[in-house]
């Protein structure tokens, strides 16, 4: 009996192994199938995914530096998706690129609501970029690049974020006359050097002579931000 008992548990275990082999080969092949069927779709709109990618069975397609300029170029109604953080951005970025840094690119989906468009992605030296695009292929993103090299293996035209004046209206607090006088300070003599480092400041109120703002960009969550906002606004 206890011998039946051992033999029973063994082959108990044997097919929980061989259930979980067969899970697993199963997501392999639907992922498979997936990345064969995105590469199909690329070859059917034009835009052959790249012989490395292939070999690879990557869901994206990757571009070698020296080749991306001519891609932007080329490739009709391609979305540039600059994924670098604020204060990569402010260092300079290609013309019309969009920005979204890698860590809300999944909670801003909805702003890259025509999957069917091409997207290449750009980081700062091509490593984070990997992971936005396996990240936008695998939610369904049919035409994903991503540009190897990143930013700085990029040689093309770059363009500074221009400095936005701060909007009086979306300020809370009564005397609408201090508070454009307060974004008019901030605007000319605060925020410009705080750009320069990627960060950059938002006024949330002005009320009973306390002036309420919230640091951004760089700045947010930087462990100097206390001693920035006491000693340099």
């Amino acid at each position: 009996m206890f011998g039946d008992k051992q033999k029973i548990e063994s082959l108990t275990r044997r097919v929980e192994e061989l259930g979980k082999q067969l899970e697993e080969n199963q997501r392999r092949s639907e992922y498979q199938i997936k990345v064969l069927r995105q590469q199909v779709a690329a070859l059917v709109a034009g835009l052959a995914p790249t012989p490395a990618s292939v070999l690879a069975a990557l869901p994206y397609s990757e571009i070698p530096k020296e080749q991306v300029i001519d891609f932007i170029k080329t490739v009709p109604n391609l979305l540039l998706l600059d994924v670098r953080s604020d204060e990569g951005w402010s260092l300079g970025h290609i013309p019309n690129a969009k920005h979204i840094p890698a860590n809300q690119v999944l909670m801003r989906l909805g702003e890259l609501a025509d999957k069917t468009r091409p997207i290449l992605t750009l980081c700062a030296n091509g490593n984070t970029g990997v992971s936005v695009a396996q990240l936008l292929a695998k939610e369904g993103f049919l035409h994903v690049y991503n540009a190897l090299g990143g930013m700085a293996g990029y040689k093309g035209e770059c363009v500074k974020p221009t400095l936005q004046a701060s909007d009086v209206h979306a300020v809370k607090g009564v005397d609408r006359e201090l508070i454009a006088k307060v974004l008019e300070v901030l605007d000319r003599d605060v925020r410009p050097g705080l750009k320069r480092d990627g960060g950059d400041i938002q006024v949330l109120a002005v009320e009973e002579g306390i002036v309420q703002v919230k640091m951004a960009g760089a700045c947010f969550g930087c462990g100097a931000q206390k001693r920035t906002v006491e000693d340099g606004v």
